[in-house]
């Protein structure tokens, strides 16, 4: 099936070796490296996640995930809102355990308020969840649970009175399992839940959600967590397009090194 019928149909796709195989394990030590300052960056000053992310950062603009996230959003202008670091430490959870729930904009328990589109949801795609898979993705390690086309749902698994435990499996579920390289797009509105890790081992992955160009990405602090103009500059011109609307100009942060990673 193609991606973006898939896309459209079931509510998510996988897009296969986005980061090439010879170039993924260099990636994921960066963002390992990388990681806990990025987070002091976000805490402390407020700067994107992306700017410790600038060895993945060109393949944001991939060409064959920007077809698919234009034609969803029938624009040719689409910018990145949020950009985050995930991971799921060893051991985490017994593997019955489940999480579902909807991203922004249709968090229904968004903290700044500002993901609370209003059930029932509209029938239109606004925004596309990237997970970039840095390790494998397994049954074992956590890979991601989706139930397809619940992205039509006018329920909710966070939704009051929808009657979902959404803390438990549901009907229909799916793992969607994967190699490092390979990334998973998911229509905002469909269920999904990280898994539980098994194994001794942590799972790293970067999440960036894609928004067409008329969507707000004015509230909440991940929104408007903001890229320095020393370090947009270093982007390639197409990744640029995708964070324009967050350069901002300041001093370099003395928070971690960025530029010490291995750029392509």
């Amino acid at each position: 099936m193609e991606e973006i019928t898939r896309l459209r149909l079931e509510g998510y796709c996988l897009l296969k070796g986005v980061i090439p195989a010879d170039k993924v394990g260099q990636v994921r030590q960066d963002i390992d490296n990388e990681m806990k300052a990025g987070l002091e960056a976000y805490d402390k000053h407020d700067w994107s996640a992306v700017t410790h992310m600038l060895s993945l950062a060109p393949y944001f603009a991939d060409q064959r995930l920007l077809k698919v996230a234009r034609t969803a959003f029938n624009h040719a202008k689409v910018r990145i809102s949020q950009t985050e670091f995930k991971s799921v430490p060893p051991f985490r959870n017994p593997p019955e355990w489940r999480n579902f729930h909807t991203d922004w904009p249709h968090d229904l328990t968004d903290r700044s308020y500002c993901g609370l589109v209003n059930q029932p949801f509209p029938d239109s795609i606004m925004s596309i969840t990237s997970i970039w898979m840095l390790y494998p993705f397994t049954p074992e390690n956590g890979a991601t649970w989706v139930v397809p086309r619940t992205h039509r749902d006018p329920r909710n698994p966070r939704g009051e009175g929808d009657g979902i435990d959404g803390m438990r499996s549901v009907p229909h579920e799916q793992q969607v399992c994967g190699d490092a390289g390979d990334v998973i797009l998911i229509d905002s509105r469909i269920w999904h839940s990280a898994g539980a890790n098994s194994t001794d081992e942590i799972r790293t992955s970067v999440v960036a959600r894609y928004s067409p160009w008329w969507l707000s990405v004015d509230y909440g602090k991940r929104n408007c967590a903001f890229v320095p103009a020393h370090i947009f500059d270093a982007f390639p011109e197409g990744v640029q397009e995708l964070y324009e609307h967050r350069r901002v100009k300041n001093e370099p942060l003395l928070i971690g090194e960025p530029f010490q990673q291995h750029y392509m």
